[in-house]
């Protein structure tokens, strides 16, 4: 057992800052280096986290003594330094999607089992106490089979047009329905059989970003279970939360609300009213909680104590293929069936 795992990180912009202080937070982990392309986002992580910095992987693993690996790179630049880890055989945690083709992820797969070296993709939303509170009740004998289900995931606009500079690379497909895709596999237990899509362009493609503005997916699971998931990243920035998501299960003998964007706290400004999250990560005395971090930690102890992961390679590669599965159905508008031994 690692007394204490010494990782570096890959990626240190939007979300790689929550790895960074994720994994310098906790008492099992050492963040040790860390690797970012951008020599200002480098000089700015030596100063706040005195760690040092690389502009290439292969140097840092070179370099220094390390036991996993962080990757939080965009969505669709997980590839080459996950292999680049694993060909280090070091233990990976990897952002959400695994990748953003099935080929991609499969080759992934196949380059940690020859290494034998584990591999965790964040799909944080199975740490949020709402989807834990979800599976507990599907779980629960009373509740009876579920029969039908919707969850919707949207992000505001500025996301698209600012924050990510590679949004013509994604789409509300991979970049929020794999989070769904994922937490209703988990939910079910049981595997997605056929997809009908529909989605719409315009509005981005209008502002020099040729990618989907909205697409809405119908799921069809082998428990008979059929789910309708909706996402978006054109919501106006006026919205009171980056991001709006809710889930609705109907059930022989339940039924399941969820209410992701409203947690019960507001606050209003002379702007605009906001509801933060308060469950994904908080500041409590230097130390931050929530299920933003949990992952990050959670992935420390399961390399530590060899326990399995709550999201793994399996999850990623299935989460991938119903992606593509939509896309392809959104663009010809043609119904598609899985197949998981392709």
């Amino acid at each position: 057992m690692f007394e204490k795992l010494r990782v570096a990180v890959v990626g240190a912009g939007i979300y790689g800052r929550n790895h960074l202080n994720g994994f310098a937070c906790y008492p099992y982990a050492e963040l040790v280096a860390v690797c970012d392309l951008s020599a200002a986002v480098r000089q700015q992580v030596e100063s706040e986290f005195g760690v040092r910095t690389y502009e290439n992987l292969d140097e840092l693993l070179q370099t220094e003594q390390i036991d996993a690996v962080a990757v939080a790179t965009p969505d669709p630049f997980h590839k080459d330094p996950v292999l680049t880890a694993i060909r280090y055989h070091k233990h990976v945690l990897v952002e959400k999607p695994l990748a953003t083709t099935s080929s991609d992820a499969r080759e992934i797969i196949a380059a940690a089992e020859e290494a034998h070296v584990r591999v965790m993709v964040d799909y944080h939303k199975r740490w949020d106490p709402a989807s834990i509170a979800v599976m507990n009740k599907l779980a629960d004998p009373t509740s009876g089979v579920p029969l039908r289900g919707y969850m919707r995931m949207d992000d505001i606009i500025d996301v698209p047009t600012i924050w990510l500079a590679w949004a013509d690379k994604s789409s509300p497909v991979h970049f929020l329905g794999t989070h769904c895709y994922d937490l209703i596999r988990w939910y079910m237990g049981c595997e997605v059989t056929e997809v009908y899509a529909r989605g719409h362009k315009g509005v981005l493609k209008d502002m020099g970003i040729d990618t989907y503005d909205s697409v809405t997916a119908m799921l069809m699971f082998e428990n008979g279970c059929t789910w309708t998931v909706e996402n978006s990243w054109i919501v106006p920035n006026g919205f009171a939360k980056a991001d709006d998501s809710c889930t609705h299960i109907m059930c022989e003998h339940a039924l399941i609300r969820v209410d992701s964007q409203r947690r019960g706290v507001e606050f209003f400004d002379n702007d605009k009213g906001y509801t933060p999250n308060i469950c994904f990560m908080q500041n409590n005395n230097g130390r931050l909680v929530g299920f933003g971090i949990d992952p990050m930690q959670d992935f420390v102890d399961c390399i530590r104590t060899g326990k399995p992961f709550i999201a793994g390679l399996k999850d990623g590669l299935h989460a991938e293929l119903i992606a593509e599965a939509v896309t392809q159905s959104a663009d010809t508008q043609q119904l598609i069936t899985l197949n998981y031994d392709a």
